[in-house]
């Protein structure tokens, strides 16, 4: 990806917009890791390849427009596969009436929050607007609270990449220059790890053969 975008400028920010679009239109959400797009982009900023200003814009664009895209084809389309879904022998146990009224409940009283938080935790962030959308939450309240949600869920991931990618030759010099003390603490690391692991899974035993 870092290859891709530093050697066709001209077609970066497209890439880095559609990439954040589809990170979050659902089918498409499920399977395409809006992350690499994010790092990448940002990285590339932090080298001086890209414009900050151009990478956060298109990320940007592409998550708020994705996200509303998923919303509206939840409203226009989860009614009827909702009332589908529950003519299925296994899965009408799970997707009914009851319990679209309550998901409608849900959204209604706590539906607000909920798209602005999934923004900040990860997978909820590939399916909420899609089910805000099928439970009927006001589309201004959508609106109100998604965007900032966007804003902030992919900033985070942004300036990561930017100070990374901005400091990347001081902390490659770095590294090189510490490689036995990094790789000691990693080993101690891992050590310490297993030894706790093993405790607690000798503790266990002793406990399951004491009762």
């Amino acid at each position: 990806m870092l290859a891709f975008l530093g050697a066709h400028h001209q077609w970066a920010y497209l890439v880095l917009f559609l990439g954040a679009y589809f990170e979050t239109v659902v089918p498409f959400s499920l399977f395409v890791p809006g992350e690499i797009f994010f790092l990448g982009g940002a990285l590339l900023a932090g080298m001086g390849t890209l414009e900050l200003g151009g990478v956060m814009l298109a990320l940007y664009g592409g998550g708020i427009l994705g996200d509303n895209s998923s919303y509206w084809m939840g409203r226009h389309f989860g009614i009827e596969l909702f009332e589908r879904l529950a003519r299925w022998p296994v899965v009408g146990r799970l997707v009914h009436h009851d319990n679209y009224r309550k998901g409608v409940e849900f959204f209604r009283r706590r539906g607000a929050m909920a798209v602005f938080t999934a923004r900040l935790s990860g997978p909820l962030s590939w399916v909420t607007p899609a089910l805000a959308g099928i439970f009927r939450l006001n589309y201004l309240t959508f609106l109100r609270f998604n965007t900032p949600g966007v804003i902030l869920g992919i900033s985070g991931v942004v300036f990561a990449g930017y100070f990374f990618g901005n400091h990347l030759q001081a902390l490659r010099s770095g590294f090189d220059a510490h490689v036995p003390a990094v790789l000691l603490a990693a080993a101690t690391l891992i050590a310490l790890l297993l030894a706790v692991r093993r405790h607690a899974s000798a503790r266990g035993k002793l406990k399951r053969h004491g009762t």
